[in-house]
């Protein structure tokens, strides 16, 4: 099942994802000052939503990580802080003068929990870039993959708050996962539907997949 809802996820999913029954929420929220109130939002909901074996993984910029870090401090437990190298050229954060060359993947599970991804899982990992095809702000989907395949089995239910292109609905279709996906934007989300369209063989379109 993989199921993408057009809408804002802050308003959404309080009735369309019941309390405990994620196993993996894979997700990558805006990242400017602005938009820090979608990660204080993301740690409350992980802690409703998450099964007691369950993980919240989400792309992390440097610059405010301090400030995300404090958000699901306070709601959840640290797990790891994953490291994504980047590819080719690289962002500069021109107020501190760093190029940064990176960005975290971190990772945090519910407090008094002591759960383990199914594999071993790299530090580091060296993504192939950013796929701007779908989204501007589009992660490859190579990495995605990856951290998908480590923290969660088949038929597990993964959830992404924050769809965009659709590049973790597209992994989790690839890899048997459940899947369920919010994008607050029209056009964003018309063009996941398109992608995951391309995704399906042609025996499974409207079968396997239900577009909401």
């Amino acid at each position: 099942m993989i199921d993408i809802i057009q809408g804002d996820a802050l308003e959404l999913a309080p009735d369309r994802i019941a309390a405990g029954t994620v196993d993996l929420i894979f997700t990558d929220p805006p990242y400017p000052k602005e938009f820090h109130y979608c990660y204080e939002w993301l740690a409350k909901e992980a802690e409703r939503v998450l099964k007691p074996d369950g993980f919240l993984i989400a792309y992390v910029g440097p610059y405010w990580k301090d400030v995300v870090m404090s958000y699901f401090n306070e709601h959840l437990q640290y797990f790891y802080d994953f490291i994504l190298a980047h590819k080719g050229n690289t962002s500069i954060l021109w107020p501190r003068k760093i190029i940064s060359g990176y960005k975290s993947i971190m990772c945090y599970h519910l407090k008094g929990q002591s759960p383990l991804p199914r594999t071993n899982v790299l530090g580091r990992w060296d993504g192939t870039g950013g796929d701007k095809r779908f989204h501007r702000w589009g992660q490859d989907m190579t990495t995605a993959r990856y951290y998908v395949d480590c923290f969660s089995k088949e038929g597990d239910l993964v959830v992404d708050y924050f769809l965009g292109g659709g590049t973790t609905a597209e992994v989790c279709k690839r890899l048997n996962r459940n899947f369920i996906g919010i994008e607050i934007n029209t056009e964003t989300f018309n063009m996941a539907r398109s992608r995951l369209d391309g995704a399906l063989g042609p025996e499974e379109k409207g079968r396997q997949i239900e577009l909401v």
